[in-house]
């Protein structure tokens, strides 16, 4: 190259040069000892052996005891220089298999030898191979493992719960509930007794509005409220459920439905509901959409003649799940018509109806109807039989001929607020309109 080389051709050269590098190193390092990979020796030192089956021991009430227990091994790899390289003490994984130990005491036991990558996987459980190459263990620091199992002793613990987090307005939180209030703790005497209680942490979050519950992992702490190796411990329940009940608190206002029918409605009444309102508490995932209780319904066509003021008695229910806060079970309702008078009134005033079957005439045997009408006082008051218009349902009588007790349908023309209380039946004859004019 010359100072006229373009720059990016000396890029490109240099990249060239250094993968050529590469390659003639790798294959020297592969096949530059007679054809053979140059080899090369490595001590790794104080590799951790890693003890596997300490839950089955726990179960047999034994324990893997740290005095008397090897710890780790030295270990010197040899086999191809550009294997050998590669480990270090993270890819390199010991472990021992306690599993079948029924009894305490040292024992020896064999440890496993397997290698991880990078990803930290298990790749082959004795040498390491590349193709025909293989890196293997020369020398250790010991052969076997020893291992120092004891008896294990007890300890009931409390279990505490701490709070962080806080509570939206309007809530309030309840009293904790541990699936545990008590957990056994399991390790040697002389440790145990440095134990004064283990620990769950429940986070609420921000401005909790609802129920949290939440699977927490129990932390060990001594008399001095510090926490604990939990390493010679072993604790049956791991995990302890905590969930803290919130509460929303409302008061809602109590409503009764009224059904209008006929010719009353809401508007024609005064009402008064003792208490007016409850205080509830409950799930903010319930109460936050409910902004009334309904004590129930009150059809005001049946209140009709029963008096200028009534009284009525409701029980209040409150959402499912929620608590009634005001100690108040039952509600009344006091209502009054503000004006409505009832009369009883006779009528000759009969009309076919327009659902007369073609073909059919319609004769009334009933002469007469006496009703009871209601409505405000000066209007009931006015009202004549004449006034009453009375009208046979045929509905149900299309196809029919004969003398037949019908149900009647009344209108009051120039009376729009009055009404006729209950029902009625006159007895009509239906004959063919050949017949009736002598055909």
């Amino acid at each position: 190259m010359n100072e006229h080389t373009p720059k990016d051709s000396r890029g490109l050269y240099l990249l060239t040069a250094v993968v050529l590098a590469l390659g003639i190193w790798f294959f020297v390092d592969e096949y530059g000892n007679n054809g053979s990979a140059y080899q090369a020796k490595m001590e790794i030192r104080e590799i951790p052996i890693e003890y596997l089956g300490k839950e089955q021991l726990a179960d047999r009430g034994l324990m893997l005891l740290s005095d008397g227990t090897t710890e780790s091994v030295d270990l010197t790899f040899e086999g191809p220089r550009l294997l050998v390289v590669q480990l270090d003490r993270a890819s390199v994984r010991l472990t021992v298999d306690l599993t079948g130990i029924t009894s305490a005491g040292t024992q020896t036991l064999r440890y496993n030898r397997s290698y991880l990558n990078q990803e930290g996987r298990a790749t082959l459980s004795a040498n390491q191979k590349y193709g025909k190459l293989t890196v293997s263990v020369s020398r250790n620091s010991v052969e076997n493992a020893t291992v120092n199992i004891g008896e294990m002793s007890h300890k009931e613990v409390d279990v505490r719960c701490e709070l962080s987090g806080n509570v939206a307005d309007g809530c309030s939180a309840g009293e904790i509930e541990l699936s545990q209030s008590v957990i056994d703790v399991q390790g040697q005497e002389e440790d145990l007794e440095t134990i004064a209680y283990a620990k769950v942490s429940l986070i609420l979050g921000e401005e909790a509005m609802e129920s949290v519950t939440q699977s927490l992992t129990c932390q060990l702490y001594d008399t001095s409220d510090n926490p604990i190796d939990m390493e010679p411990f072993y604790l049956k329940t791991k995990q302890i459920t905590a969930t803290l009940p919130i509460y929303m608190t409302k008061q809602l206002p109590l409503k009764v439905t009224f059904i209008s029918e006929g010719k009353v409605s809401e508007s024609d009444v005064s009402y008064l509901i003792r208490p007016e309102s409850v205080t509830v508490s409950g799930e903010a995932s319930i109460l936050k959409d409910v902004e009334e209780i309904n004590l129930g319904s009150m059809n005001l066509l049946d209140l009709i003649g029963s008096g200028a003021r009534t009284f009525h008695t409701y029980a209040v229910i409150v959402p499912e799940g929620c608590v009634n806060r005001s100690g108040v079970s039952t509600a009344t309702l006091e209502i009054v018509f503000k004006d409505m008078a009832t009369r009883n009134v006779t009528t000759t005033n009969f009309r076919p109806g327009a659902d007369l079957p073609a073909g059919k005439t319609v004769v009334f045997e009933t002469e007469s109807l006496n009703v009871q009408i209601y409505g405000p006082s000066q209007a009931v008051q006015a009202v004549t039989g004449d006034d009453i218009q009375v009208t046979p349902n045929l509905d149900d009588f299309a196809s029919a001929s004969g003398s037949y007790s019908v149900p009647v349908e009344f209108t009051i023309p120039g009376f729009r607020k009055v009404g006729v209380i209950g029902s009625y039946q006159i007895q009509v004859q239906i004959l063919d309109s050949a017949a009736a004019t002598g055909e």
